[in-house]
């Protein structure tokens, strides 16, 4: 099933769901008064009712309603009075009965106003709160991102999707207005916008000199910032006045249009008055950033509480509390929303379906599909850095021995021929439409393409499927010396499961067991990994994904060229060589005719197998009445702040 066609039909069962939750019960409350007619002669009766009344006019906290009831009741008195008489000095008692009267008895009651409802709290149920770290250079990933997702800290600019040799289209929303490339591709210059205030009055306005700061200081020797490859590129952001920063580069980057919202979205900006002041150490830990929502409380493994910026300069948001709530297990975050104690969740497309039938509620797609593929890491291919032409080979991660049958010697034909079949096998070993069918629900399709090429699209080729053959795959284990099979360790991150799906790589590994091979899971934290990636060193089969199914016309392969930096341990000649064509290529065509021919080669080689194309889906309630994320460039892109509950 092409994912378009999946996506459209579960969008028509959306529809039909929403009509159940666009319900609004309206109370109409009324206080009744009952007031008798007062007799006018009844002058005691009336002084209780004044100074009754003027008792509650004089109550300046509470609303007092009286109610005023007037019963007839007749009171038999017993009176005793002393009559004195002078006859020989005795005292007669005289017992003398009062004739009943009537009398009004006269009854207040108090009604105390009901106080203000409670602020409206979002709850928001996600597998992993990652630590709470506020600069930049000390941020592991991705916790940069969940600071910018979810609405605490702004990125510089976000885009949309644009063809190189464009950056993208600017999203008006960005703490930049604008921004030009300067003729030699030496300088980014960004326009800031005014008006931006940071959290706490105490650090005043954003500008160009906190813009600098923040890319300066993600930068520094031994910053842990995600994007330290840019380091190699980046000479420099320069204040150029309060309104205007220069980002020198050192070397023009061919795939800048892909790093755009990866480096400027995702790089949280803060204050440089904050930094001086607070110092690296305490700022760690001190949140100041430009967001809808600020932090109340950021506590890593459990919780984060924020409180709604009621004069964001984008739009306060809707809810006036947010608390993201660290569920890791599937089953315990499906029972919490069905329940209803969260409100918005992330699930695998297995559990959609059942948290949708068993509240009434819907999805909401954050960003763009994504396709879920396997790396074969320490595949380095390419001998020189193309940066500066450095030789950079042999690679430390390039072990093409026995233990690792899947990575190919490029000098050795041989051996790389034999990893190919290798490759080859493990993907074939892979049940595509199973895996649609029973970890996504039918909710996604099987994907053949590395450059976001899906059946169906006009470029397509059907060459590039892979069958589902596992006697074929282990006839080819066999043929290349490994009837027994042989042992796979497969790294499947648990700390980013917006890119990483867990059901998806335990199904893979299942499957390479079926047919022989011995596989390790290894559930090791990704910054753990990371210098791995960096230092070139990878060697392990891993799951990740690229972004954008159906953007054909760029390379959806970054991270796998010759530099430094984060890296998916592989190096691959034609992905560079594609980058280059397509850097200053303005027709679209020529663009797309460049990456099918690259595909063409993936698919040969098998330097990825790709597995499935999976949207992003997140489930809301039926309390939520609307949730429209901020953007939708990337699948981090979650921001809260145009939530409306009921």
């Amino acid at each position: 099933m092409y994912l378009v066609d999946s996506l459209k039909k579960y969008r028509q069962n959306e529809d039909a769901n929403k009509s159940r939750f666009y319900k609004h019960i309206v109370n109409n409350y009324s206080e009744v008064i009952n007031l008798s007619i007062l007799n006018p002669r009844r002058i005691g009766v009336l002084l209780l009712i004044i100074i009754a009344s003027f008792s509650v006019a004089c109550s300046g906290e509470t609303e007092v309603v009286q109610e005023i009831v007037v019963e007839t009741v007749v009171v038999e008195k017993e009176v005793i009075q002393e009559v004195e008489k002078v006859v020989e000095k005795e005292v007669e008692k005289i017992v003398v009965k009062e004739v009943p009267v009537e009398t009004e008895k006269v009854v207040t009651k108090e009604k105390v106003e009901a106080p203000p409802p409670a602020p409206e709290t979002l709850k928001v149920g996600v597998a992993l709160v990652t630590p709470g770290n506020f600069i930049a250079s000390k941020i592991p990933w991705p916790s940069n991102l969940n600071l910018t997702a979810w609405g605490v800290a702004e990125g510089l600019l976000y885009t949309d999707y644009a063809p190189p040799p464009q950056i993208g289209a600017l999203n008006k929303e960005g703490i930049a207005e604008d921004w030009t490339i300067a003729p030699d591709q030496s300088k980014v210059t960004f326009k800031i916008r005014e008006g931006i205030k940071f959290h706490g009055d105490e650090w005043g306005e954003l500008d160009a000199y906190d813009v600098a700061h923040s890319f300066n200081e993600a930068i520094q020797e031994g910053s842990t910032w995600a994007r330290m490859e840019m380091a190699d590129h980046l000479d420099e952001a320069v204040a150029v006045d309060e309104r205007t920063v220069d980002w020198n580069f050192s070397a023009w980057i061919s795939t800048w249009y892909g790093w755009m919202w990866n480096v400027t979205g995702s790089t949280p900006m803060t204050s440089k008055k904050a930094y001086d002041e607070l110092g690296p150490d305490v700022h760690v830990k001190t949140p100041v950033f430009t967001g809808p929502f600020s932090v109340d409380e950021w506590k890593a493994n459990d919780i984060v509480k924020l409180s709604a910026v009621k004069d964001h300069w984008r739009k306060a948001p809707s809810v006036d509390k947010v608390e993201i709530i660290e569920i890791p297990e599937v089953a315990a975050r499906l029972a919490a929303f069905k329940t209803g104690e969260i409100h918005i969740t992330q699930l695998p497309n297995n559990f959609l379906r059942d948290a949708i039938n068993s509240t009434g509620g819907d999805t909401v797609m954050v960003g763009q599909p994504a396709s879920k593929h396997v790396a074969f890491g320490g595949n380095y291919w390419i001998k020189e850095d193309h940066t500066d032409g450095s030789t950079i080979f042999p690679r430390p991660g390039l072990n093409a021995d026995k233990d690792h049958p899947w990575i190919g010697d490029p000098d050795d034909e041989t051996s790389m021929e034999n990893a190919r079949q290798i490759r080859q096998a493990m993907a074939m070993a892979i049940d595509r439409d199973l895996i649609n069918e029973q970890v996504l629900d039918d909710l996604g399709a099987p994907s053949y393409s590395w450059y976001g090429f899906a059946p169906g699209m006009p470029d397509f080729k059907d060459e590039w499927i892979i069958p589902y053959d596992p006697e074929g795959a282990k006839k080819i284990f066999a043929d290349q010396g490994y009837p027994d099979g042989f042992k796979v360790p497969f790294f499947l991150p648990p700390d980013v499961p917006a890119v990483v799906t867990m059901e998806i790589g335990e199904a893979i590994a299942q499957m390479w067991g079926d047919v022989g091979l011995t596989v390790e899971i290894e559930n090791t934290a990704y910054q753990a990994r990371r210098p791995t990636m960096v230092a070139r060193s990878l060697d392990v089969v891993w799951m990740w994904q690229h972004d954008a199914v159906g953007v054909v016309d760029t390379a959806q392969t970054q991270g796998v060229i010759p530099s430094k930096g984060w890296n998916r341990g592989m190096e691959i000649p034609w992905v560079l060589e594609t980058w280059q064509k397509n850097k200053d290529e303005d027709d679209g065509a020529v663009r797309t005719a460049n990456n099918v021919a690259a595909e063409d080669l993936s698919r040969f080689w098998m330097t990825v197998a790709p597995v499935v194309d999976v949207s992003n889906l997140w489930v809301k309630s039926p309390d939520i009445l609307e949730w429209v994320p901020f953007t939708e460039s990337a699948s981090y892109a979650g921001t809260f702040e145009s939530v409306k509950m009921k």
